[in-house]
């Protein structure tokens, strides 16, 4: 069969197969030759992935025999919540998620790092192993860390900092994803700087990580002043961007005095996500019960002046209170929220806009056992990522 022959027009069945879910396309690239060049052409993969409405949520857990990537539907926990979502296992053992990008997960092993690999939950691919090389044999544990796409050079690089040695400052060290990697140090002229996030988030081109200057961190009475730490994929160069103004964030010296104990330690500190494909912050608020959560995204990236709140999550008694935590993991088209933290029934929440309604997802981790109080005590909140579900499976 050829889709030269076929009763309906080229352009026609790439539109058709552009909206087919990833696992229906991986069969019908087994129909014939032409079909499995067409569907596996770079062009067509890059664009399914840019129409994708599969996003599942994976995250790292204890809920199996050792540490097991776990993975679940995002649009079941969403719009089915009268049935449990299944969760499953990936049954990759021992490593830990260092970052997503176009359906690709990017797992490091050891700590500090000893390899990483590149892989597709919906295909099952996986790269060659990259053993891990820090320059000058420093193998410190890394500040920060994040997997990108160069789409100039159609390549995926994974970039890390450690501190040197000594601690007198920080480098960086970005590695090529390719048939023999490649590994090389960036210099950043701004460099130390102290980041919340460890694994970066990627959107239009750039990873970008919370972060603030130590060297202005001396004073008890003074508020941190936060910013977002940038790095270009294609030019390899460090920035940085503004946050937006925001009320109820930053309150100043208590609660400094709250982050540095042991319960609360990055509970005011800004969160970075991607939402709706756009760069965006959420607030964590003070210990005040009129405060709410807010989320911004930065509607231009790059631009500053284009920052705007999208939603404010009010405190909502037992289920969100001035002591909970509220880390955004996915935002439907209708401003359907599903967020990660620590509340009274458990780690995931779903916040309808629209009705103002909290809602906790059940969780069905085993065939025979329903949680419905979902990821109580084994899952590791900065391991959560998103992905939409892609056909990415090879190096360029």
């Amino acid at each position: 069969m050829n889709l030269m022959n076929a009763h309906l027009p080229e352009d026609l069945i790439w539109e058709i197969l552009l909206w087919l879910p990833g696992r229906l396309l991986l069969l019908l690239r087994t129909v014939c030759r032409s079909w499995n060049s067409f569907i596996s052409s770079h062009e067509f993969v890059m664009h399914h992935h840019q129409r994708s409405t599969q996003p599942r949520l994976v995250y790292c857990s204890l809920e199996s025999e050792g540490m097991d990537i776990m993975q679940c539907s995002v649009s079941s926990l969403l719009y089915n919540q009268l049935q449990p979502t299944r969760i499953d296992p990936l049954q990759i053992k021992y490593k830990s998620i260092q970052g997503s990008c176009n359906g690709l997960l990017c797992l490091c092993e050891g700590l500090p790092y000893k390899n990483l690999t590149l892989f597709n939950p919906c295909t099952r691919w996986v790269s060659l192993i990259v053993p891990f090389k820090y320059p000058h044999g420093d193998d410190r544990h890394p500040v920060f860390c994040g997997l990108g796409y160069d789409a100039l050079r159609n390549k995926y690089k994974f970039v890390t900092c450690s501190k040197i040695s000594g601690g007198l400052g920080s480098r960086a060290i970005v590695c090529t994803l390719e048939a023999n990697p490649s590994w090389k140090t960036v210099d950043h002229p701004m460099f130390p700087y102290f980041t919340w996030c460890h694994s970066g988030t990627f959107v239009s081109g750039t990873l970008n990580w919370i972060a603030h200057d130590p060297s202005k961190n001396h004073d008890p009475f003074r508020v941190l002043e936060y910013f977002i730490l940038t790095f270009e994929l294609i030019t390899e160069s460090f920035g940085r961007l503004r946050l937006p103004k925001n009320n109820h964030t930053h309150p100043g010296f208590f609660g400094r005095l709250r982050n540095h104990t042991h319960r609360g330690f990055h509970e005011d500190v800004p969160s970075l996500h991607v939402l709706k494909n756009f760069l965006s912050v959420c607030f964590h608020p003070a210990y005040d019960n009129t405060a709410a959560y807010t989320i911004w995204i930065m509607k231009e990236y790059g631009v500053e002046k284009s920052w705007t709140i999208v939603l404010r999550i009010p405190f909502n008694g037992r289920i969100i209170t001035p002591g909970n935590w509220l880390e955004p993991l996915y935002m439907s088209e209708d401003y359907i929220l599903l967020a990660y933290g620590e509340f009274y029934r458990g780690k995931l929440l779903v916040y309808n806009f629209r009705k103002r309604e909290v809602v906790h997802p059940m969780i069905d981790i085993s065939s025979d056992s329903l949680s419905i109080y979902p990821l109580s005590k084994f899952s590791y909140g900065k391991f959560f990522h998103v992905y939409h579900e892609s056909l990415v499976s090879y190096f360029p």
